[in-house]
């Protein structure tokens, strides 16, 4: 993670530094980003660079995590719905809410594509604490629904439960936003998933 250096920067600058790593790795993966195309983009030098980062593998997790923090807050509304609305209620707001954050953010879009087409490394640990995340969270509110009896006792919760992280990660990285580039095309996707996915659990 950044040094403390970086951290008292003024914000402006902390933002072109970060504008700079995007725009870089949502052209190449980590491995072959170019420090010098960050550093010229960010108007800094590379000495200032290893001031701030111990490398690119720093540099990236915090461009990835501000980025995840970002669509976090953006999607923080759907939580109001997390177990007092049926789960898929909760998934269909929470989906929506991505992918409109996505949507008006073609560059994490790219950087997505690039990070799950690069699977191994600091991407795949970084994929993997996602997916982690996501599914964590979904498990907790399909029990809760389960034993609440909104989803029949006798279903196994693990598939609905991957199969909804796999919609959140690869699926809307890979699938959705290579022919689906409206809001309108995005609704109408996810509402036919989770109707196939309600008739096998209510």
């Amino acid at each position: 993670m950044p040094s403390q250096t970086f951290t008292n920067l003024p914000e402006a600058k902390k933002e072109r530094i970060l504008a700079a790593a995007v725009n870089e790795f949502s052209q190449r993966n980590v491995e072959q980003a170019n420090i010098s195309n960050i550093v010229r983009d960010a108007g800094i030098s590379r000495g200032s660079f290893y001031q701030y980062f111990q490398n690119k593998d720093d540099l990236y997790v915090y461009a990835f995590e501000t980025l995840r923090g970002r669509r976090s807050q953006f999607t923080r509304p759907a939580f109001d719905l997390y177990k007092v609305e049926p789960f898929f209620k909760f998934f269909t707001n929470f989906y929506l809410r991505d992918c409109e954050f996505l949507l008006s953010h073609p560059q994490h879009i790219e950087m997505g594509k690039i990070m799950y087409s690069h699977g191994h490394g600091v991407s795949r640990g970084l994929i993997d604490a996602v997916q982690r995340r996501y599914r964590d969270t979904f498990l907790i509110a399909l029990d809760y629904d389960q034993t609440a009896g909104r989803i029949r006792a006798d279903v196994d919760l693990n598939p609905v439960v991957d199969l909804c992280v796999h919609l959140m990660t690869d699926v809307l990285i890979f699938q959705n936003f290579t022919h689906l580039m409206s809001m309108r095309a995005v609704e109408q996707y996810i509402h036919g998933i989770v109707d196939l996915l309600r008739h096998g659990t209510e």
